[in-house]
């Protein structure tokens, strides 16, 4: 188990070398994630304009704003990691494109990235509303396991989708089936990834509570907004290296389970290593989609 793991560390290390090799690629979590705050902070705008807080409705208007804003924002964060997927593959097929021609290639996706955005949307708000309503730290124990569920079911879901135009329930169904069929009980380049990025994330944490949080009795002017600044750059670039990277790494394993090969840099042999492949599983994978499962 040791062994894969550390099989797994070396892949997700391919991966980020792979990745650099392409620096446009980090272009579209910066994109994505501006796209996330306008929508946040447009509809919370929208909201407390438009709507009286003496409404006996608030509650109820509230709730259908940030649905439409979570399936909003899982929509065009969709139609971006295609986007990031087909230049990554466009890459290292020896054709690069521009992200405009990447964006213009992933609108023919937008249905499927529509009904995605709503399916998750959903399962989201479900999964908020319930942990809301349980207090203490059994909100937080359901908020924790139902997001690793769903988080473990969805993770093949998109490139399922580039690649078979699949709608979400159908998507969810071919990614589960990737990893029951492939993958052994780590997944080592995750972790490796995760704990890759949480080294910015939680040094930009640390900073940031050092600059908001006075040191001594006569703190020094100019230091303060320095670790506050350097702080949310740390945190920033956690965030943009792990939605690249996970992502990636989805599209690499997804395409290696289903007989499709390896981008340049990565050694089949530690991918053996780090899952575990029962037969063969893109076959088997092919025959279910066509067959409609």
């Amino acid at each position: 188990m040791f062994d894969r793991m550390k099989a797994g560390w070396r892949l997700a290390r391919s991966v980020r070398r792979s990745v650099s090799r392409d620096r446009g690629i980090y272009l579209y979590p910066v994109i994505s994630g501006l796209v996330s705050v306008i929508v946040f902070a447009a509809t919370i705008i929208a909201l407390f304009i438009s709507v009286p807080s003496s409404s006996p409705y608030l509650y109820f208007i509230y709730f259908i704003g940030l649905f439409i804003a979570y399936a909003l924002v899982w929509f065009l964060s969709t139609l971006l990691v295609l986007s990031m997927l087909i230049s990554y593959r466009s890459f290292n097929s020896g054709s690069p494109v521009s992200i405009r021609t990447a964006f213009a290639k992933t609108w023919s996706y937008r249905l499927v990235a529509f009904e995605w955005g709503l399916f998750y949307g959903v399962l989201m708000m479900i999964l908020r509303i319930i942990e809301s309503r349980i207090k203490g730290i059994g909100g937080i124990i359901f908020g924790a396991i139902g997001g690793f569920i769903i988080a473990a079911a969805t993770f093949f879901a998109v490139p399922a989708m580039l690649d078979y135009r699949s709608g979400p329930i159908k998507a969810v169904e071919q990614g589960v089936y990737v990893i029951r069929r492939n993958f052994g009980q780590t997944f080592g380049g995750v972790a490796y990834i995760d704990l890759y990025t949480l080294i910015f994330t939680l040094s930009g944490a640390g900073l940031f509570i050092l600059g908001i949080i006075p040191i001594g009795s006569s703190p020094g002017v100019i230091i303060p907004p320095v670790l506050i600044a350097a702080g949310v750059i740390l945190l920033m670039v956690g965030l943009i290296l792990n939605f690249t990277y996970m992502n990636i790494l989805k599209l690499v394993l997804f395409d290696y389970a289903n007989g499709k090969g390896l981008p340049e840099g990565f050694n089949e042999q530690e991918i053996d290593l780090a899952i575990k492949r029962r037969g063969a599983g893109g076959m088997a994978l092919r025959n279910l989609i066509n067959n409609g499962g």
